[in-house]
């Protein structure tokens, strides 16, 4: 706690004000999040009323990636200069998907 207040004190003394720190009579706004638009999302509701189940799907994806080769020296002495190769790499992910019953 002590370090905290000598902190809020260095603060103060090198920018001239308290940064953060709502003074007397000042009216703070709230922060206006805004949603993530990464966020994964629950999956859909059933539609209803049917009978049916949720599965996941595997979806692949393929991307390309670069990957540093170093250089070598061939048996008869030439010299092979080191560089970026691409590279592939398969990945992928489940969606959820909805199977129907009968």
């Amino acid at each position: 706690m002590k370090a905290l207040v000598v902190a809020i004190g260095f603060v103060v003394a090198v920018t001239g004000s308290t940064v953060g720190i709502a003074s007397a009579g000042e009216v703070l706004k709230p922060t206006d999040f805004q949603p993530n638009p990464f966020a994964m999302t629950p999956p859909p509701t059933p539609p209803a009323p049917a009978t049916g189940y949720w599965a996941y799907q595997w979806v692949p994806t393929v991307a390309t990636t670069y990957v540093w080769v170093p250089g070598y020296v061939t048996a008869d002495g030439t010299m092979v200069a080191g560089g970026y190769q691409p590279q592939l790499v398969s990945t992928g992910y489940y969606q959820p998907v909805w199977v129907p019953g009968y």
